[in-house]
């Protein structure tokens, strides 16, 4: 069992500070029993990084896919597992992005949803996902890969890389309480990968390389943590070089990045 005791050590070895800036994407599955199951890590997170800004993507764009749909803010659900549900029981607040939100608690956490209010694509680089290098935020992958690296889609948005949306612009509404958002946003799709975003596998080694990720184990869980601002460094460098750097598997060139 992951004790509550574990929990703070293995995030006390990390060298993570009660004031840091964390997104967490995660698999409860793959870190196998933990005390207080996952509310009781939920509960862990908010008294360790007490003084910090803790994040979780609640994605939805698997079910948000007509014209018109209605996204209920209050309601859980995550399509990208069950923590944020949990997260969002426990006193975090959610963005009002309608397929790629995220619940946030902490310090900031009010002013730092905002940044989704006017999104006009999936995952903008002035977004709530765009914005975590700008406050030094590590990110941590709990059992899950860096197929689930949001923060990428964000920064080749930045770079308007082709092939990333579909054509047509979708009318989507965010419900919170009595305030409705409307938003004109088109969705993710690549002629080339149904779900491209595996091809942002290909960083791992780069980002081991240059001292940028590390590995840790988490309860039973292969996990790694990454940090926001020398990842985002590293891939605004790899597509200065080569625009369709993620469009395949191959693996990134050495020379690229040394």
């Amino acid at each position: 069992m992951l004790t509550r005791k574990m929990i703070y050590d293995t995030l006390k070895e990390l060298g993570l500070k009660n004031t840091d800036n964390i997104m967490i994407h995660s698999s409860l599955k793959s870190i196998g029993e933990i005390e207080g199951n996952g509310l009781g890590l939920i509960e862990c997170l908010k008294e360790y990084f007490n003084e910090g800004l803790i994040m979780l993507p609640m994605h939805t764009w698997s079910f948000m896919n007509n014209d018109l749909d209605i996204l209920d803010l209050s309601k859980e659900n995550s399509c990208v597992g069950i923590l944020p549900n949990l997260a969002l029981r426990s006193g975090f607040i959610r963005s009002f992005h309608p397929t790629h939100s995220i619940v946030a608690y902490g310090k900031n956490a009010s002013s730092y949803i905002k940044y989704d209010d006017n999104a006009k694509t999936p995952v903008p680089y002035d977004g709530c996902f765009g914005m975590l290098h700008t406050i030094d935020a590590k990110i941590l992958f709990l059992g899950a890969s860096l197929i689930k690296n949001t923060f990428i889609h964000s920064i080749e948005e930045k770079y308007n890389v082709p092939n990333r949306f579909t054509i047509h612009t979708y009318k989507f509404y965010s419900k919170k309480g009595d305030i409705i958002k409307e938003y004109n946003i088109k969705k993710h799709y690549s002629t080339l990968n149904p779900h491209l975003s595996e091809h942002y596998i290909k960083l791992e080694k780069p980002m081991i390389d240059l001292g940028i990720a590390k590995y840790f184990k988490f309860g039973n869980a292969n996990s790694i943590i990454i940090d926001s601002k020398k990842c985002y460094e590293l891939t605004c460098k790899l597509l200065e070089q080569d625009l369709h750097i993620f469009d395949d598997l191959k693996p990134i060139d050495e020379k690229l990045y040394n």
